[in-house]
Parts: C-alpha cells; structure tokens; sequence
C-alpha cells in the first residue's frame, strides 16, 4: 500500500501534514476531511492541489491525480 505526505489547508486554520493512502477517492477524501474539520459535507467543496495548480477530479484516485509527496492540498 502506498501512502503520501500531503500538507492540508481549510480556511485561515492552519495548516496541517497528513498521511493519505494513493488509492484513496477524492470524493472519499472530501466526506473524511469535511469530518475531520467540523463542516457539513457538500458537494460545492472541491480540492486544490499546489504544485499541480489544478481542481482534482472528485471521482479519480489520489495516484489518478497526479498528488506526490509534499502537494498542498487546499480546500476551496
């Protein structure tokens, strides 16, 4: 199983490292972090990621998008 060290940001919190595993789905992704956060879930949250400098698609894998170790991923 592969696993990769992202950076988190959500809003003026601040930041926070997270070890995510590669086959993990966005969407998956976007319902545990809306958890983690204290905030509703909805689908008119998406994931950036820095240095992809792109919206990760809600339905591909983390390794589908390209995210690698040290991507900040941001929640908009």
């Amino acid at each position: 199983m592969d696993y990769v060290m992202v950076t988190f940001q959500f809003g003026s919190s601040n930041p926070i490292d997270l070890k995510l595993p590669t086959f993990v789905i966005v969407e998956e992704l976007l319902v545990i972090l809306h958890e983690a956060v204290g905030s509703p879930a909805g689908r008119d949250h998406i994931l950036q990621a820095e240095p992809l400098g792109r919206i990760l698609n809600n339905n591909r894998t983390l390794e589908e998008e390209g995210v690698t170790q040290g991507t900040l991923l941001t929640l908009v």
